[in-house]
């Protein structure tokens, strides 16, 4: 075994920084109670199951049963007679015409979770019964059976509650998000543990994605109105000209007079110079006696 040297120098020991928090001491028991009970938000398990029996329960809690199993197994475990409260109550003819279809529907869907629970429960109090009236193996084989029958239905409806539990949130999320969970399976979380893993990965992507995408560019728009021909002017949109004529207007009495400028002053007419009427020398204009007009011979 070797011996340590004397003349070494011990290693360094880590200093506490300022902002370490010193060892808190230890409270005593009466201090502990009165302070009350500590929360943890863990949540806390029981014993553990036979593995054989959580293999058959996972799947089934994970993504439901098939609807033809499921619907072989309410019919086969009905409601016992002497239990009728195990059906799901129906509700009133007089209540249902009262509300509206969207409560009616929402209550019918209740009454159909409502009845397989029921019908689970009427499963394992079957399995019960066997196992307090008879003693022999193969009645034990049937009371297990008929159990494992009433923890798969209980289980099924254990999933379509966390279906429900999904459709009822989803609605206010973003559509991108929702591309992003459709196919996720629950774990311990309503849309699994890794879902802050996969957000990340889906905004690096998306960042990725920009950055190496071509872009594209328009060419901008044309304000010109097209005419058929070279000769009409540019299209001015509501541009109107200024009128032509502007009345004129005095303010009070002997106030100086508001005249139109010279601009927009229209110009005079020129008077039109007509010509006479040029005869030829075969053309003698006589009065007629009669109705006094003239007319060419």
């Amino acid at each position: 075994m070797p011996v340590p040297n004397s003349n070494e120098e011990p290693p360094p020991q880590p200093q506490a920084e300022a902002g370490d928090i010193e060892t808190a001491p230890v409270l005593d028991a009466e201090l502990l109670t009165a302070l009350g009970e500590a929360t943890d938000d863990a949540p806390k398990y029981g014993e553990n199951i036979h593995p054989d029996l959580a293999q058959r329960w996972l799947p089934i809690l994970r993504k439901g049963m098939d609807k033809e199993a499921k619907d072989k197994l309410i019919k086969e475990y009905s409601i016992p007679e002497n239990c009728k409260l195990l059906r799901a109550p129906s509700l009133n003819a007089e209540i249902s015409a009262a509300v509206t279809d969207i409560a009616r529907g929402r209550d019918k869907k209740i009454e159909a979770e409502q009845q397989q629970l029921g019908v689970g429960l009427s499963a394992i109090n079957r399995a019960m019964t066997l196992l307090l009236t008879t003693d022999d193996k193969q009645s034990k084989v049937q009371a297990i059976k008929i159990l494992s029958d009433g923890c798969r239905i209980l289980s099924d409806l254990h999933y379509s509650e966390t279906q429900a539990r999904v459709k009822l949130v989803t609605p206010g999320l973003d559509k991108v998000f929702l591309n992003l969970i459709q196919d996720v399976e629950r774990d311990e979380t309503l849309f699994s543990s890794k879902l802050s893993e996969k957000i990340k990965a889906s905004k690096a992507i998306e960042k990725q994605s920009s950055q190496i995408k071509k872009t594209v560019t328009t060419p901008a728009s044309s304000n010109t109105f097209q005419t058929a021909g070279p000769s009409y002017s540019r299209y001015r949109g509501n541009w109107t000209r200024p009128a032509r004529f502007q009345p004129t207007s005095r303010r009070g009495r002997g106030g100086p007079r508001w005249s139109t400028p010279a601009a927009y002053r229209p110009a005079a007419p020129t008077p039109r110079s007509r010509s006479p009427r040029q005869l030829t020398p075969g053309h003698v204009r006589k009065r007629d006696s009669n109705s006094g007009t003239r007319r060419s011979a």
